[in-house]
């Protein structure tokens, strides 16, 4: 029986900080990976060029999201139908994987990965993330990971397709579905067997970028609360998780050219378009409902030049938030959120 087609779907927009990690390892088991690339600058396209006429495994396609907006069901439906006319009918795997996602180096000598090629259209896989934190020191055998300790951090990264539309689960303009399986989740399997290394946390300050883009673009999109949108967005908990030794059989290891893979993220680079993008919208709104999100650290007002435009008030909210982030189901705090989110 002749295995399916691994397709790979990945969005970017300037991540040349993590790019070539993700071609080392991805192009060594996919057959096809797919960027949709919104207009980089930082190199990040010439980098997949590059790959695309050197690399002798996957066949690597670069197609153009020329939205400057944030738009996720618009980005990922251009990618499944992308992947889908390439596949052309044929039996294939539709992998959402994002530029700083890559699979375990051991994934390959699981009873898991078996199960997933012989599996039947319209399964759909998920998986859990294993958390990379920083280095501790100079050696790499001093990286760690953490895992969510709970079955509802599982997330569907892979689906067999079963070639029909609209399933509608990725129609939403963020945190949309990266595959388009069933809703009614007939064929859903949780995968304990490997895991998909995030390599986000490796640079903390992207980690933190990310989280004010977060907060910024769902409330300009969606018009949510300050406290329900700082509360989503909370980074702190993951401080909490308890971290493991990376096992060698999980990393990848030399490539080609003799660099581990780890080698090519950038941990250092510090500016990055979701402030960017932050920074450009800014004057299409008024400061004062602005001000009242959580994204004045001041680490971002150096880096951009910016003046601090929240109130006494705003910055005393902010810290209440910031000390209560790790006790937000707690009874007095859900209280009191709920008092915040009528008056604030």
């Amino acid at each position: 029986m002749k295995s399916p087609l691994h397709i790979v779907m990945t969005p970017t927009r300037n991540e040349a900080w993590v790019i070539r990690a993700f071609l080392e390892s991805t192009t060594r088991w996919a057959d096809y990976i797919i960027f949709a690339d919104q207009m980089s600058t930082d190199g990040t396209r010439e980098i997949i060029q590059n790959y695309m006429s050197t690399s002798e495994r996957a066949k690597i396609i670069l197609i153009d999201n020329k939205n400057p907006n944030f738009n996720e069901h618009e980005r990922q439906s251009m990618l499944v139908h992308k992947a889908r006319e390439i596949a052309e009918g044929r039996d294939c795997l539709l992998w959402g994987l994002d530029a700083d996602e890559i699979l375990a180096a051991d994934t390959f000598k699981t009873q898991a990965w078996q199960d997933i090629l012989n599996s039947k259209m319209g399964s759909v896989f998920s998986f859990k993330w294993a958390e990379l934190c920083p280095l501790t020191g100079k050696e790499k055998n001093e990286f760690r990971y953490w895992l969510s300790p709970t079955t509802s951090e599982y997330y569907p990264w892979l689906f067999h397709d079963d070639h029909k539309e609209p399933h509608g689960n990725y129609a939403r303009n963020m945190h949309s579905m990266r595959i388009p399986y069933p809703i009614e989740e007939k064929l859903l399997f949780q995968i304990d067997d490997f895991r998909v290394l995030h390599l986000a946390y490796l640079n903390p300050y992207r980690v933190e970028s990310k989280r004010r883009f977060y907060t910024f673009v769902d409330w300009e999109m969606n018009h949510r609360s300050p406290i329900t949108l700082s509360r989503s967005y909370d980074s702190q908990k993951k401080k909490l998780q308890k971290t493991f030794p990376i096992e060698k059989e999980m990393l990848y290891s030399q490539t080609k050219d003799g660099f581990d893979i780890l080698d090519f993220v950038d941990k250092e680079v510090k500016q990055c378009y979701m402030d960017e993008y932050i920074v450009q919208r800014l004057k299409r709104h008024d400061i004062r409902q602005l001000r009242r999100l959580d994204i004045w650290d001041s680490v971002f007002l150096q880096t951009y030049n910016l003046q601090d435009p929240r109130r006494w008030c705003d910055k005393l909210v902010h810290r209440y938030l910031k000390l209560t982030a790790l006790h937000s189901k707690n009874f007095v705090v859900r209280v009191i959120d709920k008092v915040l989110k009528k008056i604030y």
